[in-house]
């Protein structure tokens, strides 16, 4: 019962803190200087109110125009798209950062220390240049070959996915990776592992049946921050490619409807926040209020 209490606690918490930030955009103004218009983001907030009680009703501005549309209609159109490139550069990335830590940990020690310089110098680059990278390596080999392996840009209505998920998933991969080499390296280091050696079984067979198995535990720890960080990648990743995705229509529902910006954070927090807590419930049942708190 107090797990329940807490969780709607803390949902309610976070749903009054999306609520105050959807005003923030009418919060500064500029005229001839930089002013704070405290009055004005209350009122945006007030009429929020208003607004949220026929939600069939609120309007989001797109286009160069700023033409009026529905937000459920225009979600309903971007939504799944963007979440579809989310979750699927977040499987790409926890498959990839496995295998990738897996062949990693069976190197041998100067290999060990090569790939770690090199996730390094790639943990350094930021998320535009990797964009970029990938597009002018596409439009190089389509005029060498005359093939356009990829679409780098969408037109219209056009949808492109191979590129926005694999170039949403590199900075998770060298995240994760690094996190797993990490925790097996400590995982290394204790009896058990010289105990299955000592009777015989492979390393290739210890790495995986038992030392990412204990690992797992620190996976779930991070899984927020991942989420995050690909969440605010996701915006970028939508500009570059100029895909008409969800996040670009919450980018415009900040500065134009308070109300707008607000539900379509919502529409982001609340499946999330469902699947966090049931993990985390499934996650203590199986440590059996073990030590960690997730």
């Amino acid at each position: 019962m107090k797990r329940v209490v807490d969780t709607s606690f803390h949902f309610l918490i976070v749903v009054a803190g999306l609520f105050l930030l959807s005003g923030v955009g009418s919060l500064l103004a500029y005229d001839t200087q930089l002013v704070v218009t405290v009055g004005y983001y209350f009122h945006q907030l007030y009429d929020s109110i208003f607004e949220l009680m026929d939600p069939s009703a609120i309007t989001v501005y797109l286009g160069e125009q700023n033409r009026p549309f529905s937000l459920f209609k225009i979600a309903l159109n971007t939504y799944g798209y963007s979440f579809t490139i989310l979750i699927s550069s977040f499987f790409f990335a926890i498959c990839f950062s496995v295998l990738a830590s897996y062949f990693i940990m069976l190197s041998s020690r100067r290999g060990y220390r090569s790939s770690m310089k090199l996730l390094n110098v790639l943990d350094a680059l930021p998320d535009v240049f990797i964009v970029v990278s990938f597009q002018i390596i596409t439009i190089w080999l389509y005029k060498r070959t005359d093939i356009l392996f990829f679409n780098i840009y969408a037109i219209h209505d056009e949808r492109t996915y191979f590129l926005p998920i694999v170039c949403l998933s590199i900075l998770p991969v060298i995240f994760l990776v690094k996190q797993f080499l990490f925790q097996l390296k400590e995982e290394e280091s204790k009896p058990y592992v010289e105990f299955s050696l000592a009777k015989g079984f492979r390393k290739s067979y210890t790495v995986w049946f038992h030392l990412f198995r204990n690992v797992w535990i620190h996976f779930f720890l991070h899984l927020k921050p991942i989420f995050l960080l690909m969440l605010s990648n996701l915006l970028v990743i939508e500009i570059l490619f100029n895909m008409n995705g969800f996040m670009m229509v919450l980018f415009r529902a900040s500065t134009s409807s308070a109300a707008a910006f607000f539900v379509g954070m919502l529409l982001i927090f609340v499946p999330f926040f469902i699947v966090f807590q049931a993990g985390s419930y499934i996650l203590k049942k199986w440590l059996n209020g073990g030590e960690y708190h997730v």
